[in-house]
This record gives C-alpha cells, sequence and structure tokens, in this order.
C-alpha cells in the first residue's frame, strides 16, 4: 500500500527533476547566446571536467578593425556598436562553420580557435579558409568602409574553463595565443590583410598559391624573430 507520505517524497523528487531540467534548458538557451550551441554543449556535458585544463594544438586567429578609434570618436556610440555587431554577424557564424568558435569578443575585435574543445583535423586549413571568406564578406558588406586585419598562429594552449564568484569562461592559455595576437598587430606593419606564422603554414594540408614570405620579424615578447607569410583574400579566393 502507497502511503501518503511516499506519494508527498515521489511528488517533490518529479518536481525537482522537472526543475533541474528546467534550469538546465535555461542555462543551454542563455549560454548559447553567447557562444555556438556545439560548445555550449560540450561544456554542459563536461560536468567537474569543465574545470579540468587539458593541452590542445589549435590554431588561433585574430581578427581586429583598422582604424577604428577614429570611427567610434565621430560617430555615435549606438552607430559604433551597429557596425562591429555587423561585422560580428559575419565573424561568428564563419568561424562556426568552418569548425571553430569565437571565443572573446575584443573591443573591435575578437579571438576565434580551431581546435578546441572540440578536435579539429585540418584546423590550420579551416582557420585560413575562414579568414579568407570573412574578408571577402566584410569587403562586400562594406564596400571599403571597414577594413580588418587577421593574425593566424598554430601551437599548443592550455584549454579550460576558469573564474570564480559565479562567473566562468572558457579560455586558451598560452604563447600561441599571445604570438597570434602580435602577429594580427603586425599586419599594419606589413600591409596584408592576412598573416599566418610560419608553423601555421608548416600545419596546413593545402598550401595557398597566394602566400608571399614576408621574413622574419621581431614580436614584443619573443626572444626569437618569427616568421610569417602574407596572404591576399582576393588572390586566394580567384585560385580557390
Amino acid at each position: 500500500m502507497v502511503q501518503d507520505d511516499d506519494l508527498g517524497a515521489l511528488a517533490a523528487s518529479f518536481n525537482r527533476m522537472q526543475a533541474g531540467l528546467a534550469e538546465r534548458e535555461r542555462l543551454q538557451a542563455a549560454f548559447g547566446t553567447y557562444v555556438d550551441p556545439a560548445l555550449a554543449a560540450r561544456l554542459l556535458e563536461q560536468g567537474h571536467d569543465v574545470f579540468t585544463g587539458e593541452r590542445r594544438a589549435v590554431t588561433v586567429m585574430f581578427v581586429d578593425v583598422r582604424d577604428f578609434t577614429p570611427f567610434a570618436e565621430a560617430n555615435t556610440a549606438e552607430d559604433t556598436v551597429a557596425r562591429l555587431n555587423a561585422l560580428f554577424e559575419i565573424v561568428v557564424p564563419t568561424v562556426v562553420d568552418a569548425g571553430g568558435h569565437v571565443n572573446k569578443f575584443l573591443g573591435d575585435g575578437a579571438l576565434a580557435v580551431f581546435g578546441a574543445p572540440i578536435g579539429l583535423a585540418d584546423r590550420a586549413d579551416a582557420a585560413v579558409g575562414a579568414a579568407v571568406l570573412i574578408h571577402c564578406l566584410v569587403a562586400e558588406r562594406f564596400d571599403g568602409a571597414l577594413r580588418i586585419g587577421i593574425g593566424i598562429n598554430t601551437g599548443l594552449v592550455i584549454a579550460g574553463t576558469i573564474g570564480a564568484g559565479g562567473r566562468l569562461e572558457f579560455t586558451l592559455i598560452g604563447d600561441t595565443v599571445n604570438v597570434a595576437a602580435r602577429v594580427e598587430q603586425l599586419t599594419k606593419t606589413t600591409g596584408d590583410a592576412i598573416l599566418l606564422t610560419g608553423q601555421s603554414v608548416d600545419a596546413l594540408d593545402h598550401r595557398p598559391a597566394a602566400l608571399t614570405d614576408r621574413g622574419f620579424h621581431a614580436l614584443k615578447g619573443k626572444s626569437a624573430a618569427v616568421q610569417v607569410f602574407g596572404l591576399d583574400p582576393r588572390e586566394d579566393a580567384i585560385s580557390g
């Protein structure tokens, strides 16, 4: 015979389960708004393991807007935000479609990664393909009114979730990320739309015909000069 206490306990357990499922769905929906759905699902599946960093071979891509400060100074905050959102509406889906994800938005730029937390065998090729497509789409969308530079580097990082006080963030730690950022800044010196490190070129399965060796350059924080290669997205798009 089932007692009222038993039914009450069962009902309470069922209510807790429903609440848990609802909360999970709410978190999935909210988290998926800020990162691509595949990353959100992967992190939710990991549970407590999400806090364990792992060493991963990745290709990192930095995208940055050229001459954005003068634009921001000459326009309203609303126009500035609209301009950035229009750019990121190109960057985010292009990166996701190529198998990567946008890890961070950095003011007028973005950091994308290919190969973490979900592995990607052709990560360097995927990053280059995404970079070329982003440049072509930006040129088409803005007709020269907005220009970007992209730096790409390949190497090892520690990938994992860090945070405290109720705020968590999936992040990448390591020199590979720093070099990608420095290489993106170097595009302003070399005049290239896209710059790849030698490590990224070596990791490519299919080397673009439009690559140009720009030699070795000293980068801030690096004891040894880094070899970089310029890539003209217009020539690569035509040859591809």
